[in-house]
């Protein structure tokens, strides 16, 4: 197959399977997304469901907490009764409404961890959430609300505090949580903030409040194909839970949530112990590779066929043109014979009428050309005969009662000329004298391009043998050369049509046509003409069977001769 048609073939095939290819990815990518997105929207809601079950602990912290800081109010002795008594308070603050701390007071002794804390605390107190004035017009500097406070404070802090005014308290505000990050992570602050812009908070014990959270969690998953994790605001793991087996290992969260209020920057997350993949199976890849090895095979065939076809029906239009092209050439030599020995008897007539003195030669020659012409008809006869069989595939036998070896010695002699001329010598070897019905033009036509060939061919061997054999179904004859042979891969086409195994110039002319003329012949006549290997030269091996006078077919199948 030429390079230019392979190429167009495997274009043919492999532009479609790309794009097949590239629509089947994608295809199969977006599907592996949405599966992906319903697990990640799966485990989210799991995880959403989690932090809402922590949700009560920050409600009960609200509840009671806020509850003593409204109890406690602004008295500091109850305020510090608050931070003894309740282990989840690690320090309670009051502070005024101009952001100072009031509670818990200056360390006296200069501690560093001490003073380090009051100082952040004081750092805290300015970020407080600053409550809302409830009633406008309310009355400031009230000397009451004053003077609970400075009874209970040092007169270092009253001289302090006695610049700042403080609202009525007359209403009360709901607790707020502020996040507050300070030493090791997360501090959470409960402020219960008033209309008069002061406020009091409690700073949560951290361990408290983490051991509580873990309880709240559980301890292990139904779910034992990942892990769960609770990490704190620098993504440290603060509690892990589920399948643990592989919690070393560094695949990425399938799905993460932030954790609600007072939690800030704390996330629950989920973990699959190993990557979610549905398989070959369940994604659509084997399908897609079997649906894409489909198509390219039906392509491919279908390429393959459609090359086939443009191939054959180009051979056959090569052959087409070279038939009419080599039986021009053929027809035109008998043709031009004809028409040439014919001039020249016309002109021997004339020459007849001129002059009567040398008549007996005349007459000679003008048998002679005559009997050129007749021959050269029947040539031209027969080829066209064997054209027309050949082409059609079928012929009517004229069957006349005749022995072979007649024919054959008839045919032999027609090329004596011929080959005494070359020096070819002819050696019969004829067992077939039995008279039979047969069609003499069949065996002629076979005979005449076997002998034509071996003068045109195999003459350097100077010599030829033709040998017949007869059976009661069977005619067989061989006709043997001494020339320069053919070999098995020659032979697998020299029946085929405009087939010459020399091309050259200096080649013989010829059309290709007479082997497949003379086996489809033979064919005709129930027989077969075979190429039989031979250590030298050619040999071929002609058989027919007689023909059956009232239907003028062969009687049956041939059969070989032992």
């Amino acid at each position: 197959m030429p390079l230019r048609h392979v190429l167009a073939l495997l274009l043919l095939i492999v532009s479609p399977l790309i794009l097949i290819g590239w629509l089947g990815t994608a295809t199969l990518a977006r599907q592996q997304q949405q599966q992906r997105e319903q697990l990640q929207q799966l485990f989210a809601g799991r995880l959403r469901d989690l932090s809402s079950n922590l949700r009560p602990i920050a409600q009960r912290y609200e509840t009671d907490l806020g509850n003593q800081l409204r109890v406690a109010d602004r008295d500091l002795d109850q305020l510090a009764e608050l931070r003894r008594s309740t282990p989840i308070v690690r320090s309670v603050l009051l502070v005024d409404r101009d952001g100072r701390l009031i509670y818990p007071r200056k360390p006296v002794v200069d501690e560093t961890s001490e003073t380090l804390w009051h100082a952040a605390l004081s750092e805290l107190a300015r970020g407080r959430p600053i409550g809302e004035i409830e009633e406008a017009n309310a009355p400031r500097g009230d000397s009451g609300s004053l003077s609970s406070i400075k009874q209970n404070l040092p007169q270092s802090r009253t001289s302090r505090t006695s610049k700042s005014s403080f609202a009525s308290t007359s209403s009360t505000t709901s607790t707020r949580w502020q996040s507050w990050f300070h030493e090791d992570g997360l501090q959470l602050v409960l402020w219960l903030p008033r209309s008069d812009q002061t406020a009091t908070g409690i700073v949560l014990e951290r361990g408290r409040w983490m051991a509580d959270l873990v309880e709240a969690l559980p301890a292990s998953s139904p779910d034992e194909s990942g892990r769960y994790e609770l990490r704190d605001s620098t993504d440290r793991t603060v509690y892990r839970w589920g399948d643990s087996t592989n919690a070393t290992n560094q695949s990425q969260p399938l799905a993460t949530i932030r954790m609600e209020s007072p939690w800030n920057g704390w996330r629950l997350l989920y973990t699959p112990s190993i990557t979610p993949n549905p398989g070959w199976l369940a994604d659509g890849t084997i399908p897609l590779l079997a649906t894409l090895l489909a198509l390219a095979t039906t392509m491919l065939l279908l390429g393959v066929y459609v090359l086939t076809t443009i191939r054959r029906q180009m051979a056959l239009a090569q052959q087409r043109v070279s038939f009419a092209s080599h039986v021009s050439h053929e027809l035109r030599t008998p043709l031009t014979n004809i028409r040439l020995y014919a001039e020249l008897a016309k002109r021997d007539l004339d020459s007849e009428t001129a002059s009567s003195s040398d008549k007996p030669n005349q007459r000679g020659r003008l048998l002679e050309r005559l009997d050129v012409i007749e021959e050269e008809s029947q040539r031209l006869s027969r080829l066209v005969t064997g054209v027309l069989d050949m082409v059609s595939g079928k012929g009517k036998l004229r069957p006349t009662i005749e022995a072979p070896d007649q024919i054959i010695r008839r045919v032999v002699e027609s090329f004596a000329p011929a080959f005494e001329s070359l020096e070819i010598k002819t050696n019969l070897k004829l067992n077939a004298n039995e008279a039979i019905p047969i069609d003499t033009d069949v065996i002629e036509l076979v005979l005449v391009n076997l002998l034509s060939n071996v003068e045109k061919y195999a003459a350097s061997g100077k010599r030829a043998t033709l040998t017949s054999v007869q059976t009661a179904t069977l005619i067989t004859i061989d006709v043997i050369d001494k020339g320069p042979g053919i070999t098995k891969s020659e032979a697998k086409r020299i029946f085929e049509p405009f087939e010459r195994l020399d091309d050259s110039l200096s080649a013989p002319a010829g059309t290709g046509l007479g082997l497949a003329i003379a086996r489809n012949a033979a064919r005709r006549h129930g027989g077969e003409l075979t190429w039989i290997p031979s250590e030298s030269g050619s040999h071929f091996r002609f058989t027919l069977q007689p023909v059956n006078p009232t239907s003028n077919h062969v009687s049956s199948s041939p059969t070989e001769p032992s």
